[in-house]
């Protein structure tokens, strides 16, 4: 339990704390706090450490040592000495950081939330507050930014498939934390960044907002309520793009084109972006999304739309990725050409029973790419694997890189997906077969 002698506020912070992991996060009880060592983070630790007595929560931390600053080690020290005083297990993740087209700020976040989702943890908790929620509603204002920007952060969002990212200090302005440490008596470490105003961030903390607040008074009041009205919009918007994104993906079809045309405009670009977002493709103009929208309504094939990470193709009514690293869209990829029992101890390759398959799986032979001069035996008579992939609508990028099962004389005996060579092949036989390729059997 949290000390008598502890003010009010303090047992206040704590049991917001708690009801929120009560209302949004129970059944999620190994939590993992990312300590940069600074006031913020070290309050919300010293908070759910008091809760490890009253709530059944396992706390870790996670620190970030970016490598930026020549205090990086004697942060990495501060925490480590702070978590074995606490008894908090801490883990120090020294990353390097590449800025490659983005701000310092922007690349260190991004490496940092990729090590939060390497977490096991049920939960990464984070100490973002009120003022840090108002200056990236400003932020995001100053950048142009749409809806999604301007809601700003929301208390609980999904990280990955199994990790929660959780800010349960939104609501807490950094004035009350440091009122929480101070009572505390807790010691914290001081980030000299803080106060450069070359970055947007700190001049909005340190200037910018000083000005807004003596004309508005009740500016941080507003600004959050406005951020709570922008959330719940986001959320509607959500669950309408899901359920359109549902609809186009009926039946497990893939993305089907004719039933995306029947949406307004609004809604099939918001379905393409969803689209680029789920793939991880990154994001162009708005006046190319606008373009490539406007081909697939004409149903122009060989359509593309060019993004960081691909090109996204329209071709026999589908759209498809061509990522601008072979060896990105396929891991297998750069394994060829590599014996077919090397790919099934990958499990990259699988043998599935086929009403038309091999009599007999050969573990030596090879998959490697396909070649111009490949062709396979059919009932037709022989083709070129390249001619029987166009058949099978399979776009041209695709049809230059495809795999093929070759014989101890190189000769093709199967297309990976789509088919056998009928001079060796059986009656309820085996097809090879490749998760991450389209199924064209």
């Amino acid at each position: 339990m949290v000390n008598s002698a502890v003010n009010k506020f303090c047992i206040q912070l704590c049991d917001s704390i708690a009801q929120q992991w009560s209302a949004a996060m129970a059944g999620r009880c190994i939590l993992s706090v990312g300590l940069s060592g600074g006031l913020d983070s070290v309050v919300l630790l010293h908070a759910l450490t008091l809760l490890r007595h009253r709530l059944p929560l396992e706390v870790s931390a996670i620190h970030v040592h970016h490598g930026l600053s020549r205090y990086a080690d004697e942060w990495a020290a501060f925490c480590q000495q702070l978590c074995a005083s606490w008894s908090v297990p801490l883990k120090i993740v020294k990353v390097d950081v590449c800025v490659a087209g983005e701000g310092v700020e922007a690349a260190a976040r991004k490496v940092r939330y990729q090590v939060y989702a390497d977490s096991e943890a049920d939960a990464v908790v984070l100490a973002h507050h009120r003022d840090d929620q108002i200056e990236t509603f400003f932020l995001g204002a100053l950048r142009g930014g749409g809806l999604r920007s301007l809601s700003a952060m929301p208390a609980v969002r999904k990280l990955t498939e199994h990790t929660a990212l959780w800010r349960p200090l939104l609501h807490f302005s950094r004035q009350q934390l440091q009122a929480y440490a101070d009572e505390m008596q807790l010691v914290h470490i001081e980030d000299d960044s803080n106060s450069n105003c070359a970055y947007l961030r700190n001049w909005l903390r340190l200037d910018g907002l000083f000005h807004w607040r003596e004309h508005l008074p009740n500016l941080d009041t507003q600004i959050e309520a406005v951020v709570g009205r922008l959330q719940d919009e986001l959320a509607l918007l959500d669950e309408v793009v899901e359920a359109d994104w549902a609809m186009i993906h009926a039946q497990q079809q893939g993305f089907q084109i004719p039933l995306w045309r029947t949406l307004s405009g609004v809604r099939r670009r918001q379905q393409l972006r969803l689209f680029a977002h789920k793939n991880c493709l990154g994001m162009s103009t708005a006046a190319a999304l606008i373009e490539f929208e406007r081909q697939l309504m004409e149903s122009k094939n060989g359509a593309q739309w060019s993004l960081p990470q691909a090109c996204i193709i329209y071709y026999d009514s589908r759209l498809w990725i061509d990522r601008h690293e072979v060896n990105r869209q396929w891991r297998w990829f750069g394994l060829l050409p590599v014996a077919c029992r090397q790919l099934v101890a990958a499990h990259y390759l699988h043998w599935n029973q086929h009403s038309f398959g091999l009599a007999e799986i050969i573990a030596e032979w090879t998959v490697r790419q396909v070649h111009v001069q490949d062709t396979i035996v059919l009932r037709g008579g022989r083709k070129k694997v390249k001619k029987l992939l166009q058949e099978r609508k399979i776009p041209p990028f695709m049809r230059a890189v495809w795999p093929v099962l070759c014989d101890s004389n190189n000769q093709c005996v199967a297309v990976i997906n789509v088919a056998v060579a009928t001079d060796i092949g059986v009656v309820n036989g085996w097809m090879p077969f490749m998760e991450d390729l389209p199924i064209r059997l």
